[in-house]
């Protein structure tokens, strides 16, 4: 994606100072020189050489994508195909270097949407060789170029309106590893077919041995292999100029030791031939639009699509190369309406579909020209070569042009099909195979499509493998935040097993749903359970599938003469749910309630109201029971009268608050108490709700600490003080009963201490 491989083997030596001006400081966005006050005269040396260089292998791209365009057709107009190119940079390069969030940007039309275009051109051909001329064809070609570069550039300029620059982080990475492959065998596969004159096939395959065709494209694999290894051993930004001249001294030099004219290279497919008048070709000149086959356009339009899925991705994907390499912020919105609107301006004209170029880029950086008149500069420099440069054709070696997309196309194969290989797991590598294969096969855009709902499928696989139930637990070991009185406490957790708890996690579909069926049958099957509470506190959704298997597990709950209550979903996924399953035959099967304690209570309770033999509830007569019952001792109660004082406290009445002197302990007699933790600013968190025959204020009143939390009446209560002066007394003068009182406060510390750790060794499990 300019992917140029130059750019990958640059930017792994980017681990150092990423470019020359990598110490300079910010580059203003507005302007072209930087926020200190310096000018850009002040590197005007740097500006040059780096347009200079930069633009000459701008143009040298643009004409390598040239020859790639009309590689299987219309070979014979290249000259043509290097104006659609030549114009989509200059356009590119001049409206990017301006509007860019990243001044020194530099952008070319790209091997990956012209591979598209060159697909594209070809179907065209295809289906119009039969009935049409070649200048309707051409002329319909022309206008494909010119209509999917502009639709591209209104999608890329919406996108970056709309904010949607983060769409790169929801392309499955298989997937566009698959892409990035198919591309560099598509490139690789038009470059054999621009050095050999033909496209390259099966049919073609034994060709490539042949003696004329030998002697062609190994010297292209060749500088294609030096240069490769020759940036990755200095990652030097010269390495590819300095190769560049090289090949075309050598090449120049042989020929004329062997005596070669250029008229006899040029018949035997070594050079372009250049044009009559010596000049380069525009797509805009005559009236292609008059000659246009709009039907033949029109059948393309899912190619087109796939051009701009393909230009967007790649688009996002090399900005955040670009953003990583430079380490400078990109902001990718930004870059997208500088890319569209680039993308429009050159389609209006004719030109092909292009944006920011990763290695140009980098090479840009590394000659310390950080700035936007750099991208300028570049232009000028193309601009140059398409008025004038038509000529270059007669000097510059086609193995050349073979060589460079050959690097290129090979540097994409190597890295998204050997160098991923460590990176996925065997299955997202498989997908990237198949991509590849339909690809080369196929087409591009069935090979896309193919890999975008293979990765959709492995990742519902994936995904149903995750555990969509966080845990499973009893009401033996997990109780609500009701305290009751110690026998009924007791009973609870001897029938806790009746109570059966599943916390639900994650987005239920259509793959993990089965997972919760399973888990409530094991929960019949191993228990006799009366009460099914399903946790969905932590579940973002339902689809249909999930929801139909709920109404089975309903009927499932009905045979067994169960509740299902489901607690923690949020409003809209409650209501829907009610929709769908609570309005027929299962509407009295199930309950709902906001939080799974309250759930949980409403089961306990149900237990406690069930159970025949249940002490009375009368509660003077209870209390004294349990005192009595607790201290092992009958006569306790009336002991301990004339040191309790009985208080009835209303609903809402505040019992103890928090931050106040722990000088008290209380025993309940009747009602319930909230017990909660109060923090500024916010709701209080509910902690505890206690019951008749429990304490409340123990912690405090033995450790003689501020009250950690605050307790305030939920309904009418009685209750029994006994301060800490009381206990003194009753320690003078009854010492057997105070030690049996400190006995049982202790109990029932190490009590409430033990059914947490029952509770967190149970989830841990």
């Amino acid at each position: 994606m300019d992917d140029h491989a130059h750019a990958e083997a640059f930017a792994e030596e980017t681990s150092g100072p990423v470019a020359a001006g990598a110490g300079r400081a910010p580059v203003a966005e507005g302007g072209f020189g930087p926020l200190t006050g310096a000018h850009w005269l002040t590197d005007l040396l740097a500006i040059l050489s780096a347009g200079l260089i930069c633009g000459v292998l701008t143009a040298m791209f643009a004409i390598s994508a040239a020859a790639l365009l009309f590689s299987s057709v219309l070979s014979t107009h290249i000259t043509l195909a290097i104006g659609i190119c030549l114009l989509g940079t200059i356009v590119l390069s001049m409206v990017i270097a301006l509007f860019s969030s990243c001044p020194g940007m530099l952008s070319v039309t790209q091997e990956v949407t012209v591979v598209t275009l060159a697909v594209i051109a070809a179907s065209i051909h295809g289906t119009m060789s039969a009935a049409h001329s070649e200048a309707e064809i051409l002329a319909t070609i022309i206008v494909m170029i010119g209509l999917a570069t502009t639709v591209t550039g209104a999608a890329l300029l919406a996108m970056g309106v709309f904010g949607l620059g983060g769409l790169i982080r929801f392309i499955p990475y298989p997937v566009l590893a698959g892409f990035l492959a198919g591309m560099g065998w598509l490139i690789v596969s038009g470059a054999m077919a621009v050095i050999l004159g033909n496209p390259l096939s099966a049919q073609t395959l034994p060709t490539l041995f042949e003696t004329a065709n030998l002697i062609k494209w190994l010297p292209a694999v060749a500088f294609a292999l030096v240069v490769d290894l020759a940036a990755r051993r200095s990652g030097s930004p010269m390495v590819l100029p300095l190769a560049i001249a090289v090949f075309l001294v050598a090449f120049h030099v042989a020929a004329w030791v062997l005596g070669l004219p250029m008229a006899e290279l040029q018949g035997q497919g070594w050079f372009f031939t250049p044009a009559q008048d010596g000049s380069i070709t525009l797509p805009f000149q005559g009236n292609p639009l008059a000659q246009a086959d709009w039907t033949a356009i029109w059948s393309e339009l899912p190619k087109i699509s796939a051009l701009l899925a393909i230009s967007g991705a790649a688009l996002l994907f090399a900005s955040s190369g670009i953003e990583l390499s430079v380490r400078r912020d990109i902001d990718l919105d930004r870059e997208l309406r500088a890319a569209g609107l680039a993308n429009v301006l050159a389609g209006a004209g004719g030109g092909a579909a292009g944006f920011q170029g990763l290695g140009l880029t980098i090479l840009a950086h590394h000659l310390g020209a950080s700035y936007r008149i750099t991208g300028l500069l570049v232009a000028a420099v193309c601009i140059a070569i398409l008025l004038y440069g038509a000529t270059l054709l007669s000097f510059i070696p086609i193995p050349l042009f073979g060589g460079l997309l050959l690097w290129i196309g090979g540097g994409l194969l190597y890295q998204w099909l050997i160098g991923i290989y460590a990176k996925v797991s065997r299955r997202e590598y498989l997908i990237v195979l198949l991509i590849v294969a339909l690809i080369i096969n196929v087409g591009l855009l069935e090979g896309v499509l193919v890999g975008v709902f293979a990765a959709a499928a492995l990742f519902v696989l994936e995904y149903a493998r995750v555990e969509v139930v966080k845990y499973a637990i009893s009401g033996e070991t997990y109780q609500s935040r009701v305290e009751h009185h110690p026998d009924d406490q007791a009973y609870l957790r001897k029938n806790g097993s009746k109570i059966q708890v599943l916390r639900l996690q994650g987005f239920i579909f259509f793959g993990s749903v089965q997972q919760v069926y399973h888990r409530v049958r094991q929960c019949f099957e191993t228990s006799d359970v009366r009460f099914l509470v399903l946790d969905c506190r932590d579940v973002t959704g339902f689809d249909s599938s999930a929801i139909q298997s709920l109404t089975k597990i309903c009927g499932m709950v009905r045979e067994k003469d169960c509740r299902l209550i489901v607690s923690g979903l949020n409003p809209a996924l409650s209501q829907r749910l009610n929709r769908l399953i609570l309005g027929g035959m299962h509407g009295s099967a199930v309950l709902h309630f906001d939080e799974t304690d309250q759930a949980v209570a409403w089961c306990e309770d149900c237990l406690l109201h069930e159970w025949e033999n249940r002490p009375g509830t009368q509660h003077t007569q209870r209390f004294a029971d349990r005192l009595a019952h607790d201290l092992d001792d009958p006569h306790a109660f009336e002991a301990m009268r004339p040191y309790l004082e009985k208080i009835t406290y209303q609903t809402q009445n505040r019992i103890i608050n928090q931050g106040e002197g722990g000088t008290d302990i209380y025993f309940i007699e009747s009602g319930f108490v909230r017990v909660q933790l109060e923090t500024l600013n916010e709701q209080p968190v509910h902690l505890r709700t206690l019951g008749p025959g429990t304490t409340v204020g123990e912690m405090s009143f033995f450790l003689q600490r501020a009250r950690t939390a605050s307790a305030i009446a939920e309904t009418e209560a009685v209750l029994w003080r006994l301060s800490h002066n009381d206990l003194f007394q009753i320690a003078r003068s009854q010492p057997e009963l105070a030690h049996a009182l400190n006995s049982h406060f202790i109990r029932t510390i190490a009590e409430r201490l033990d059914q947490s750790n029952a509770l967190v060794r149970s989830l841990i499990d």
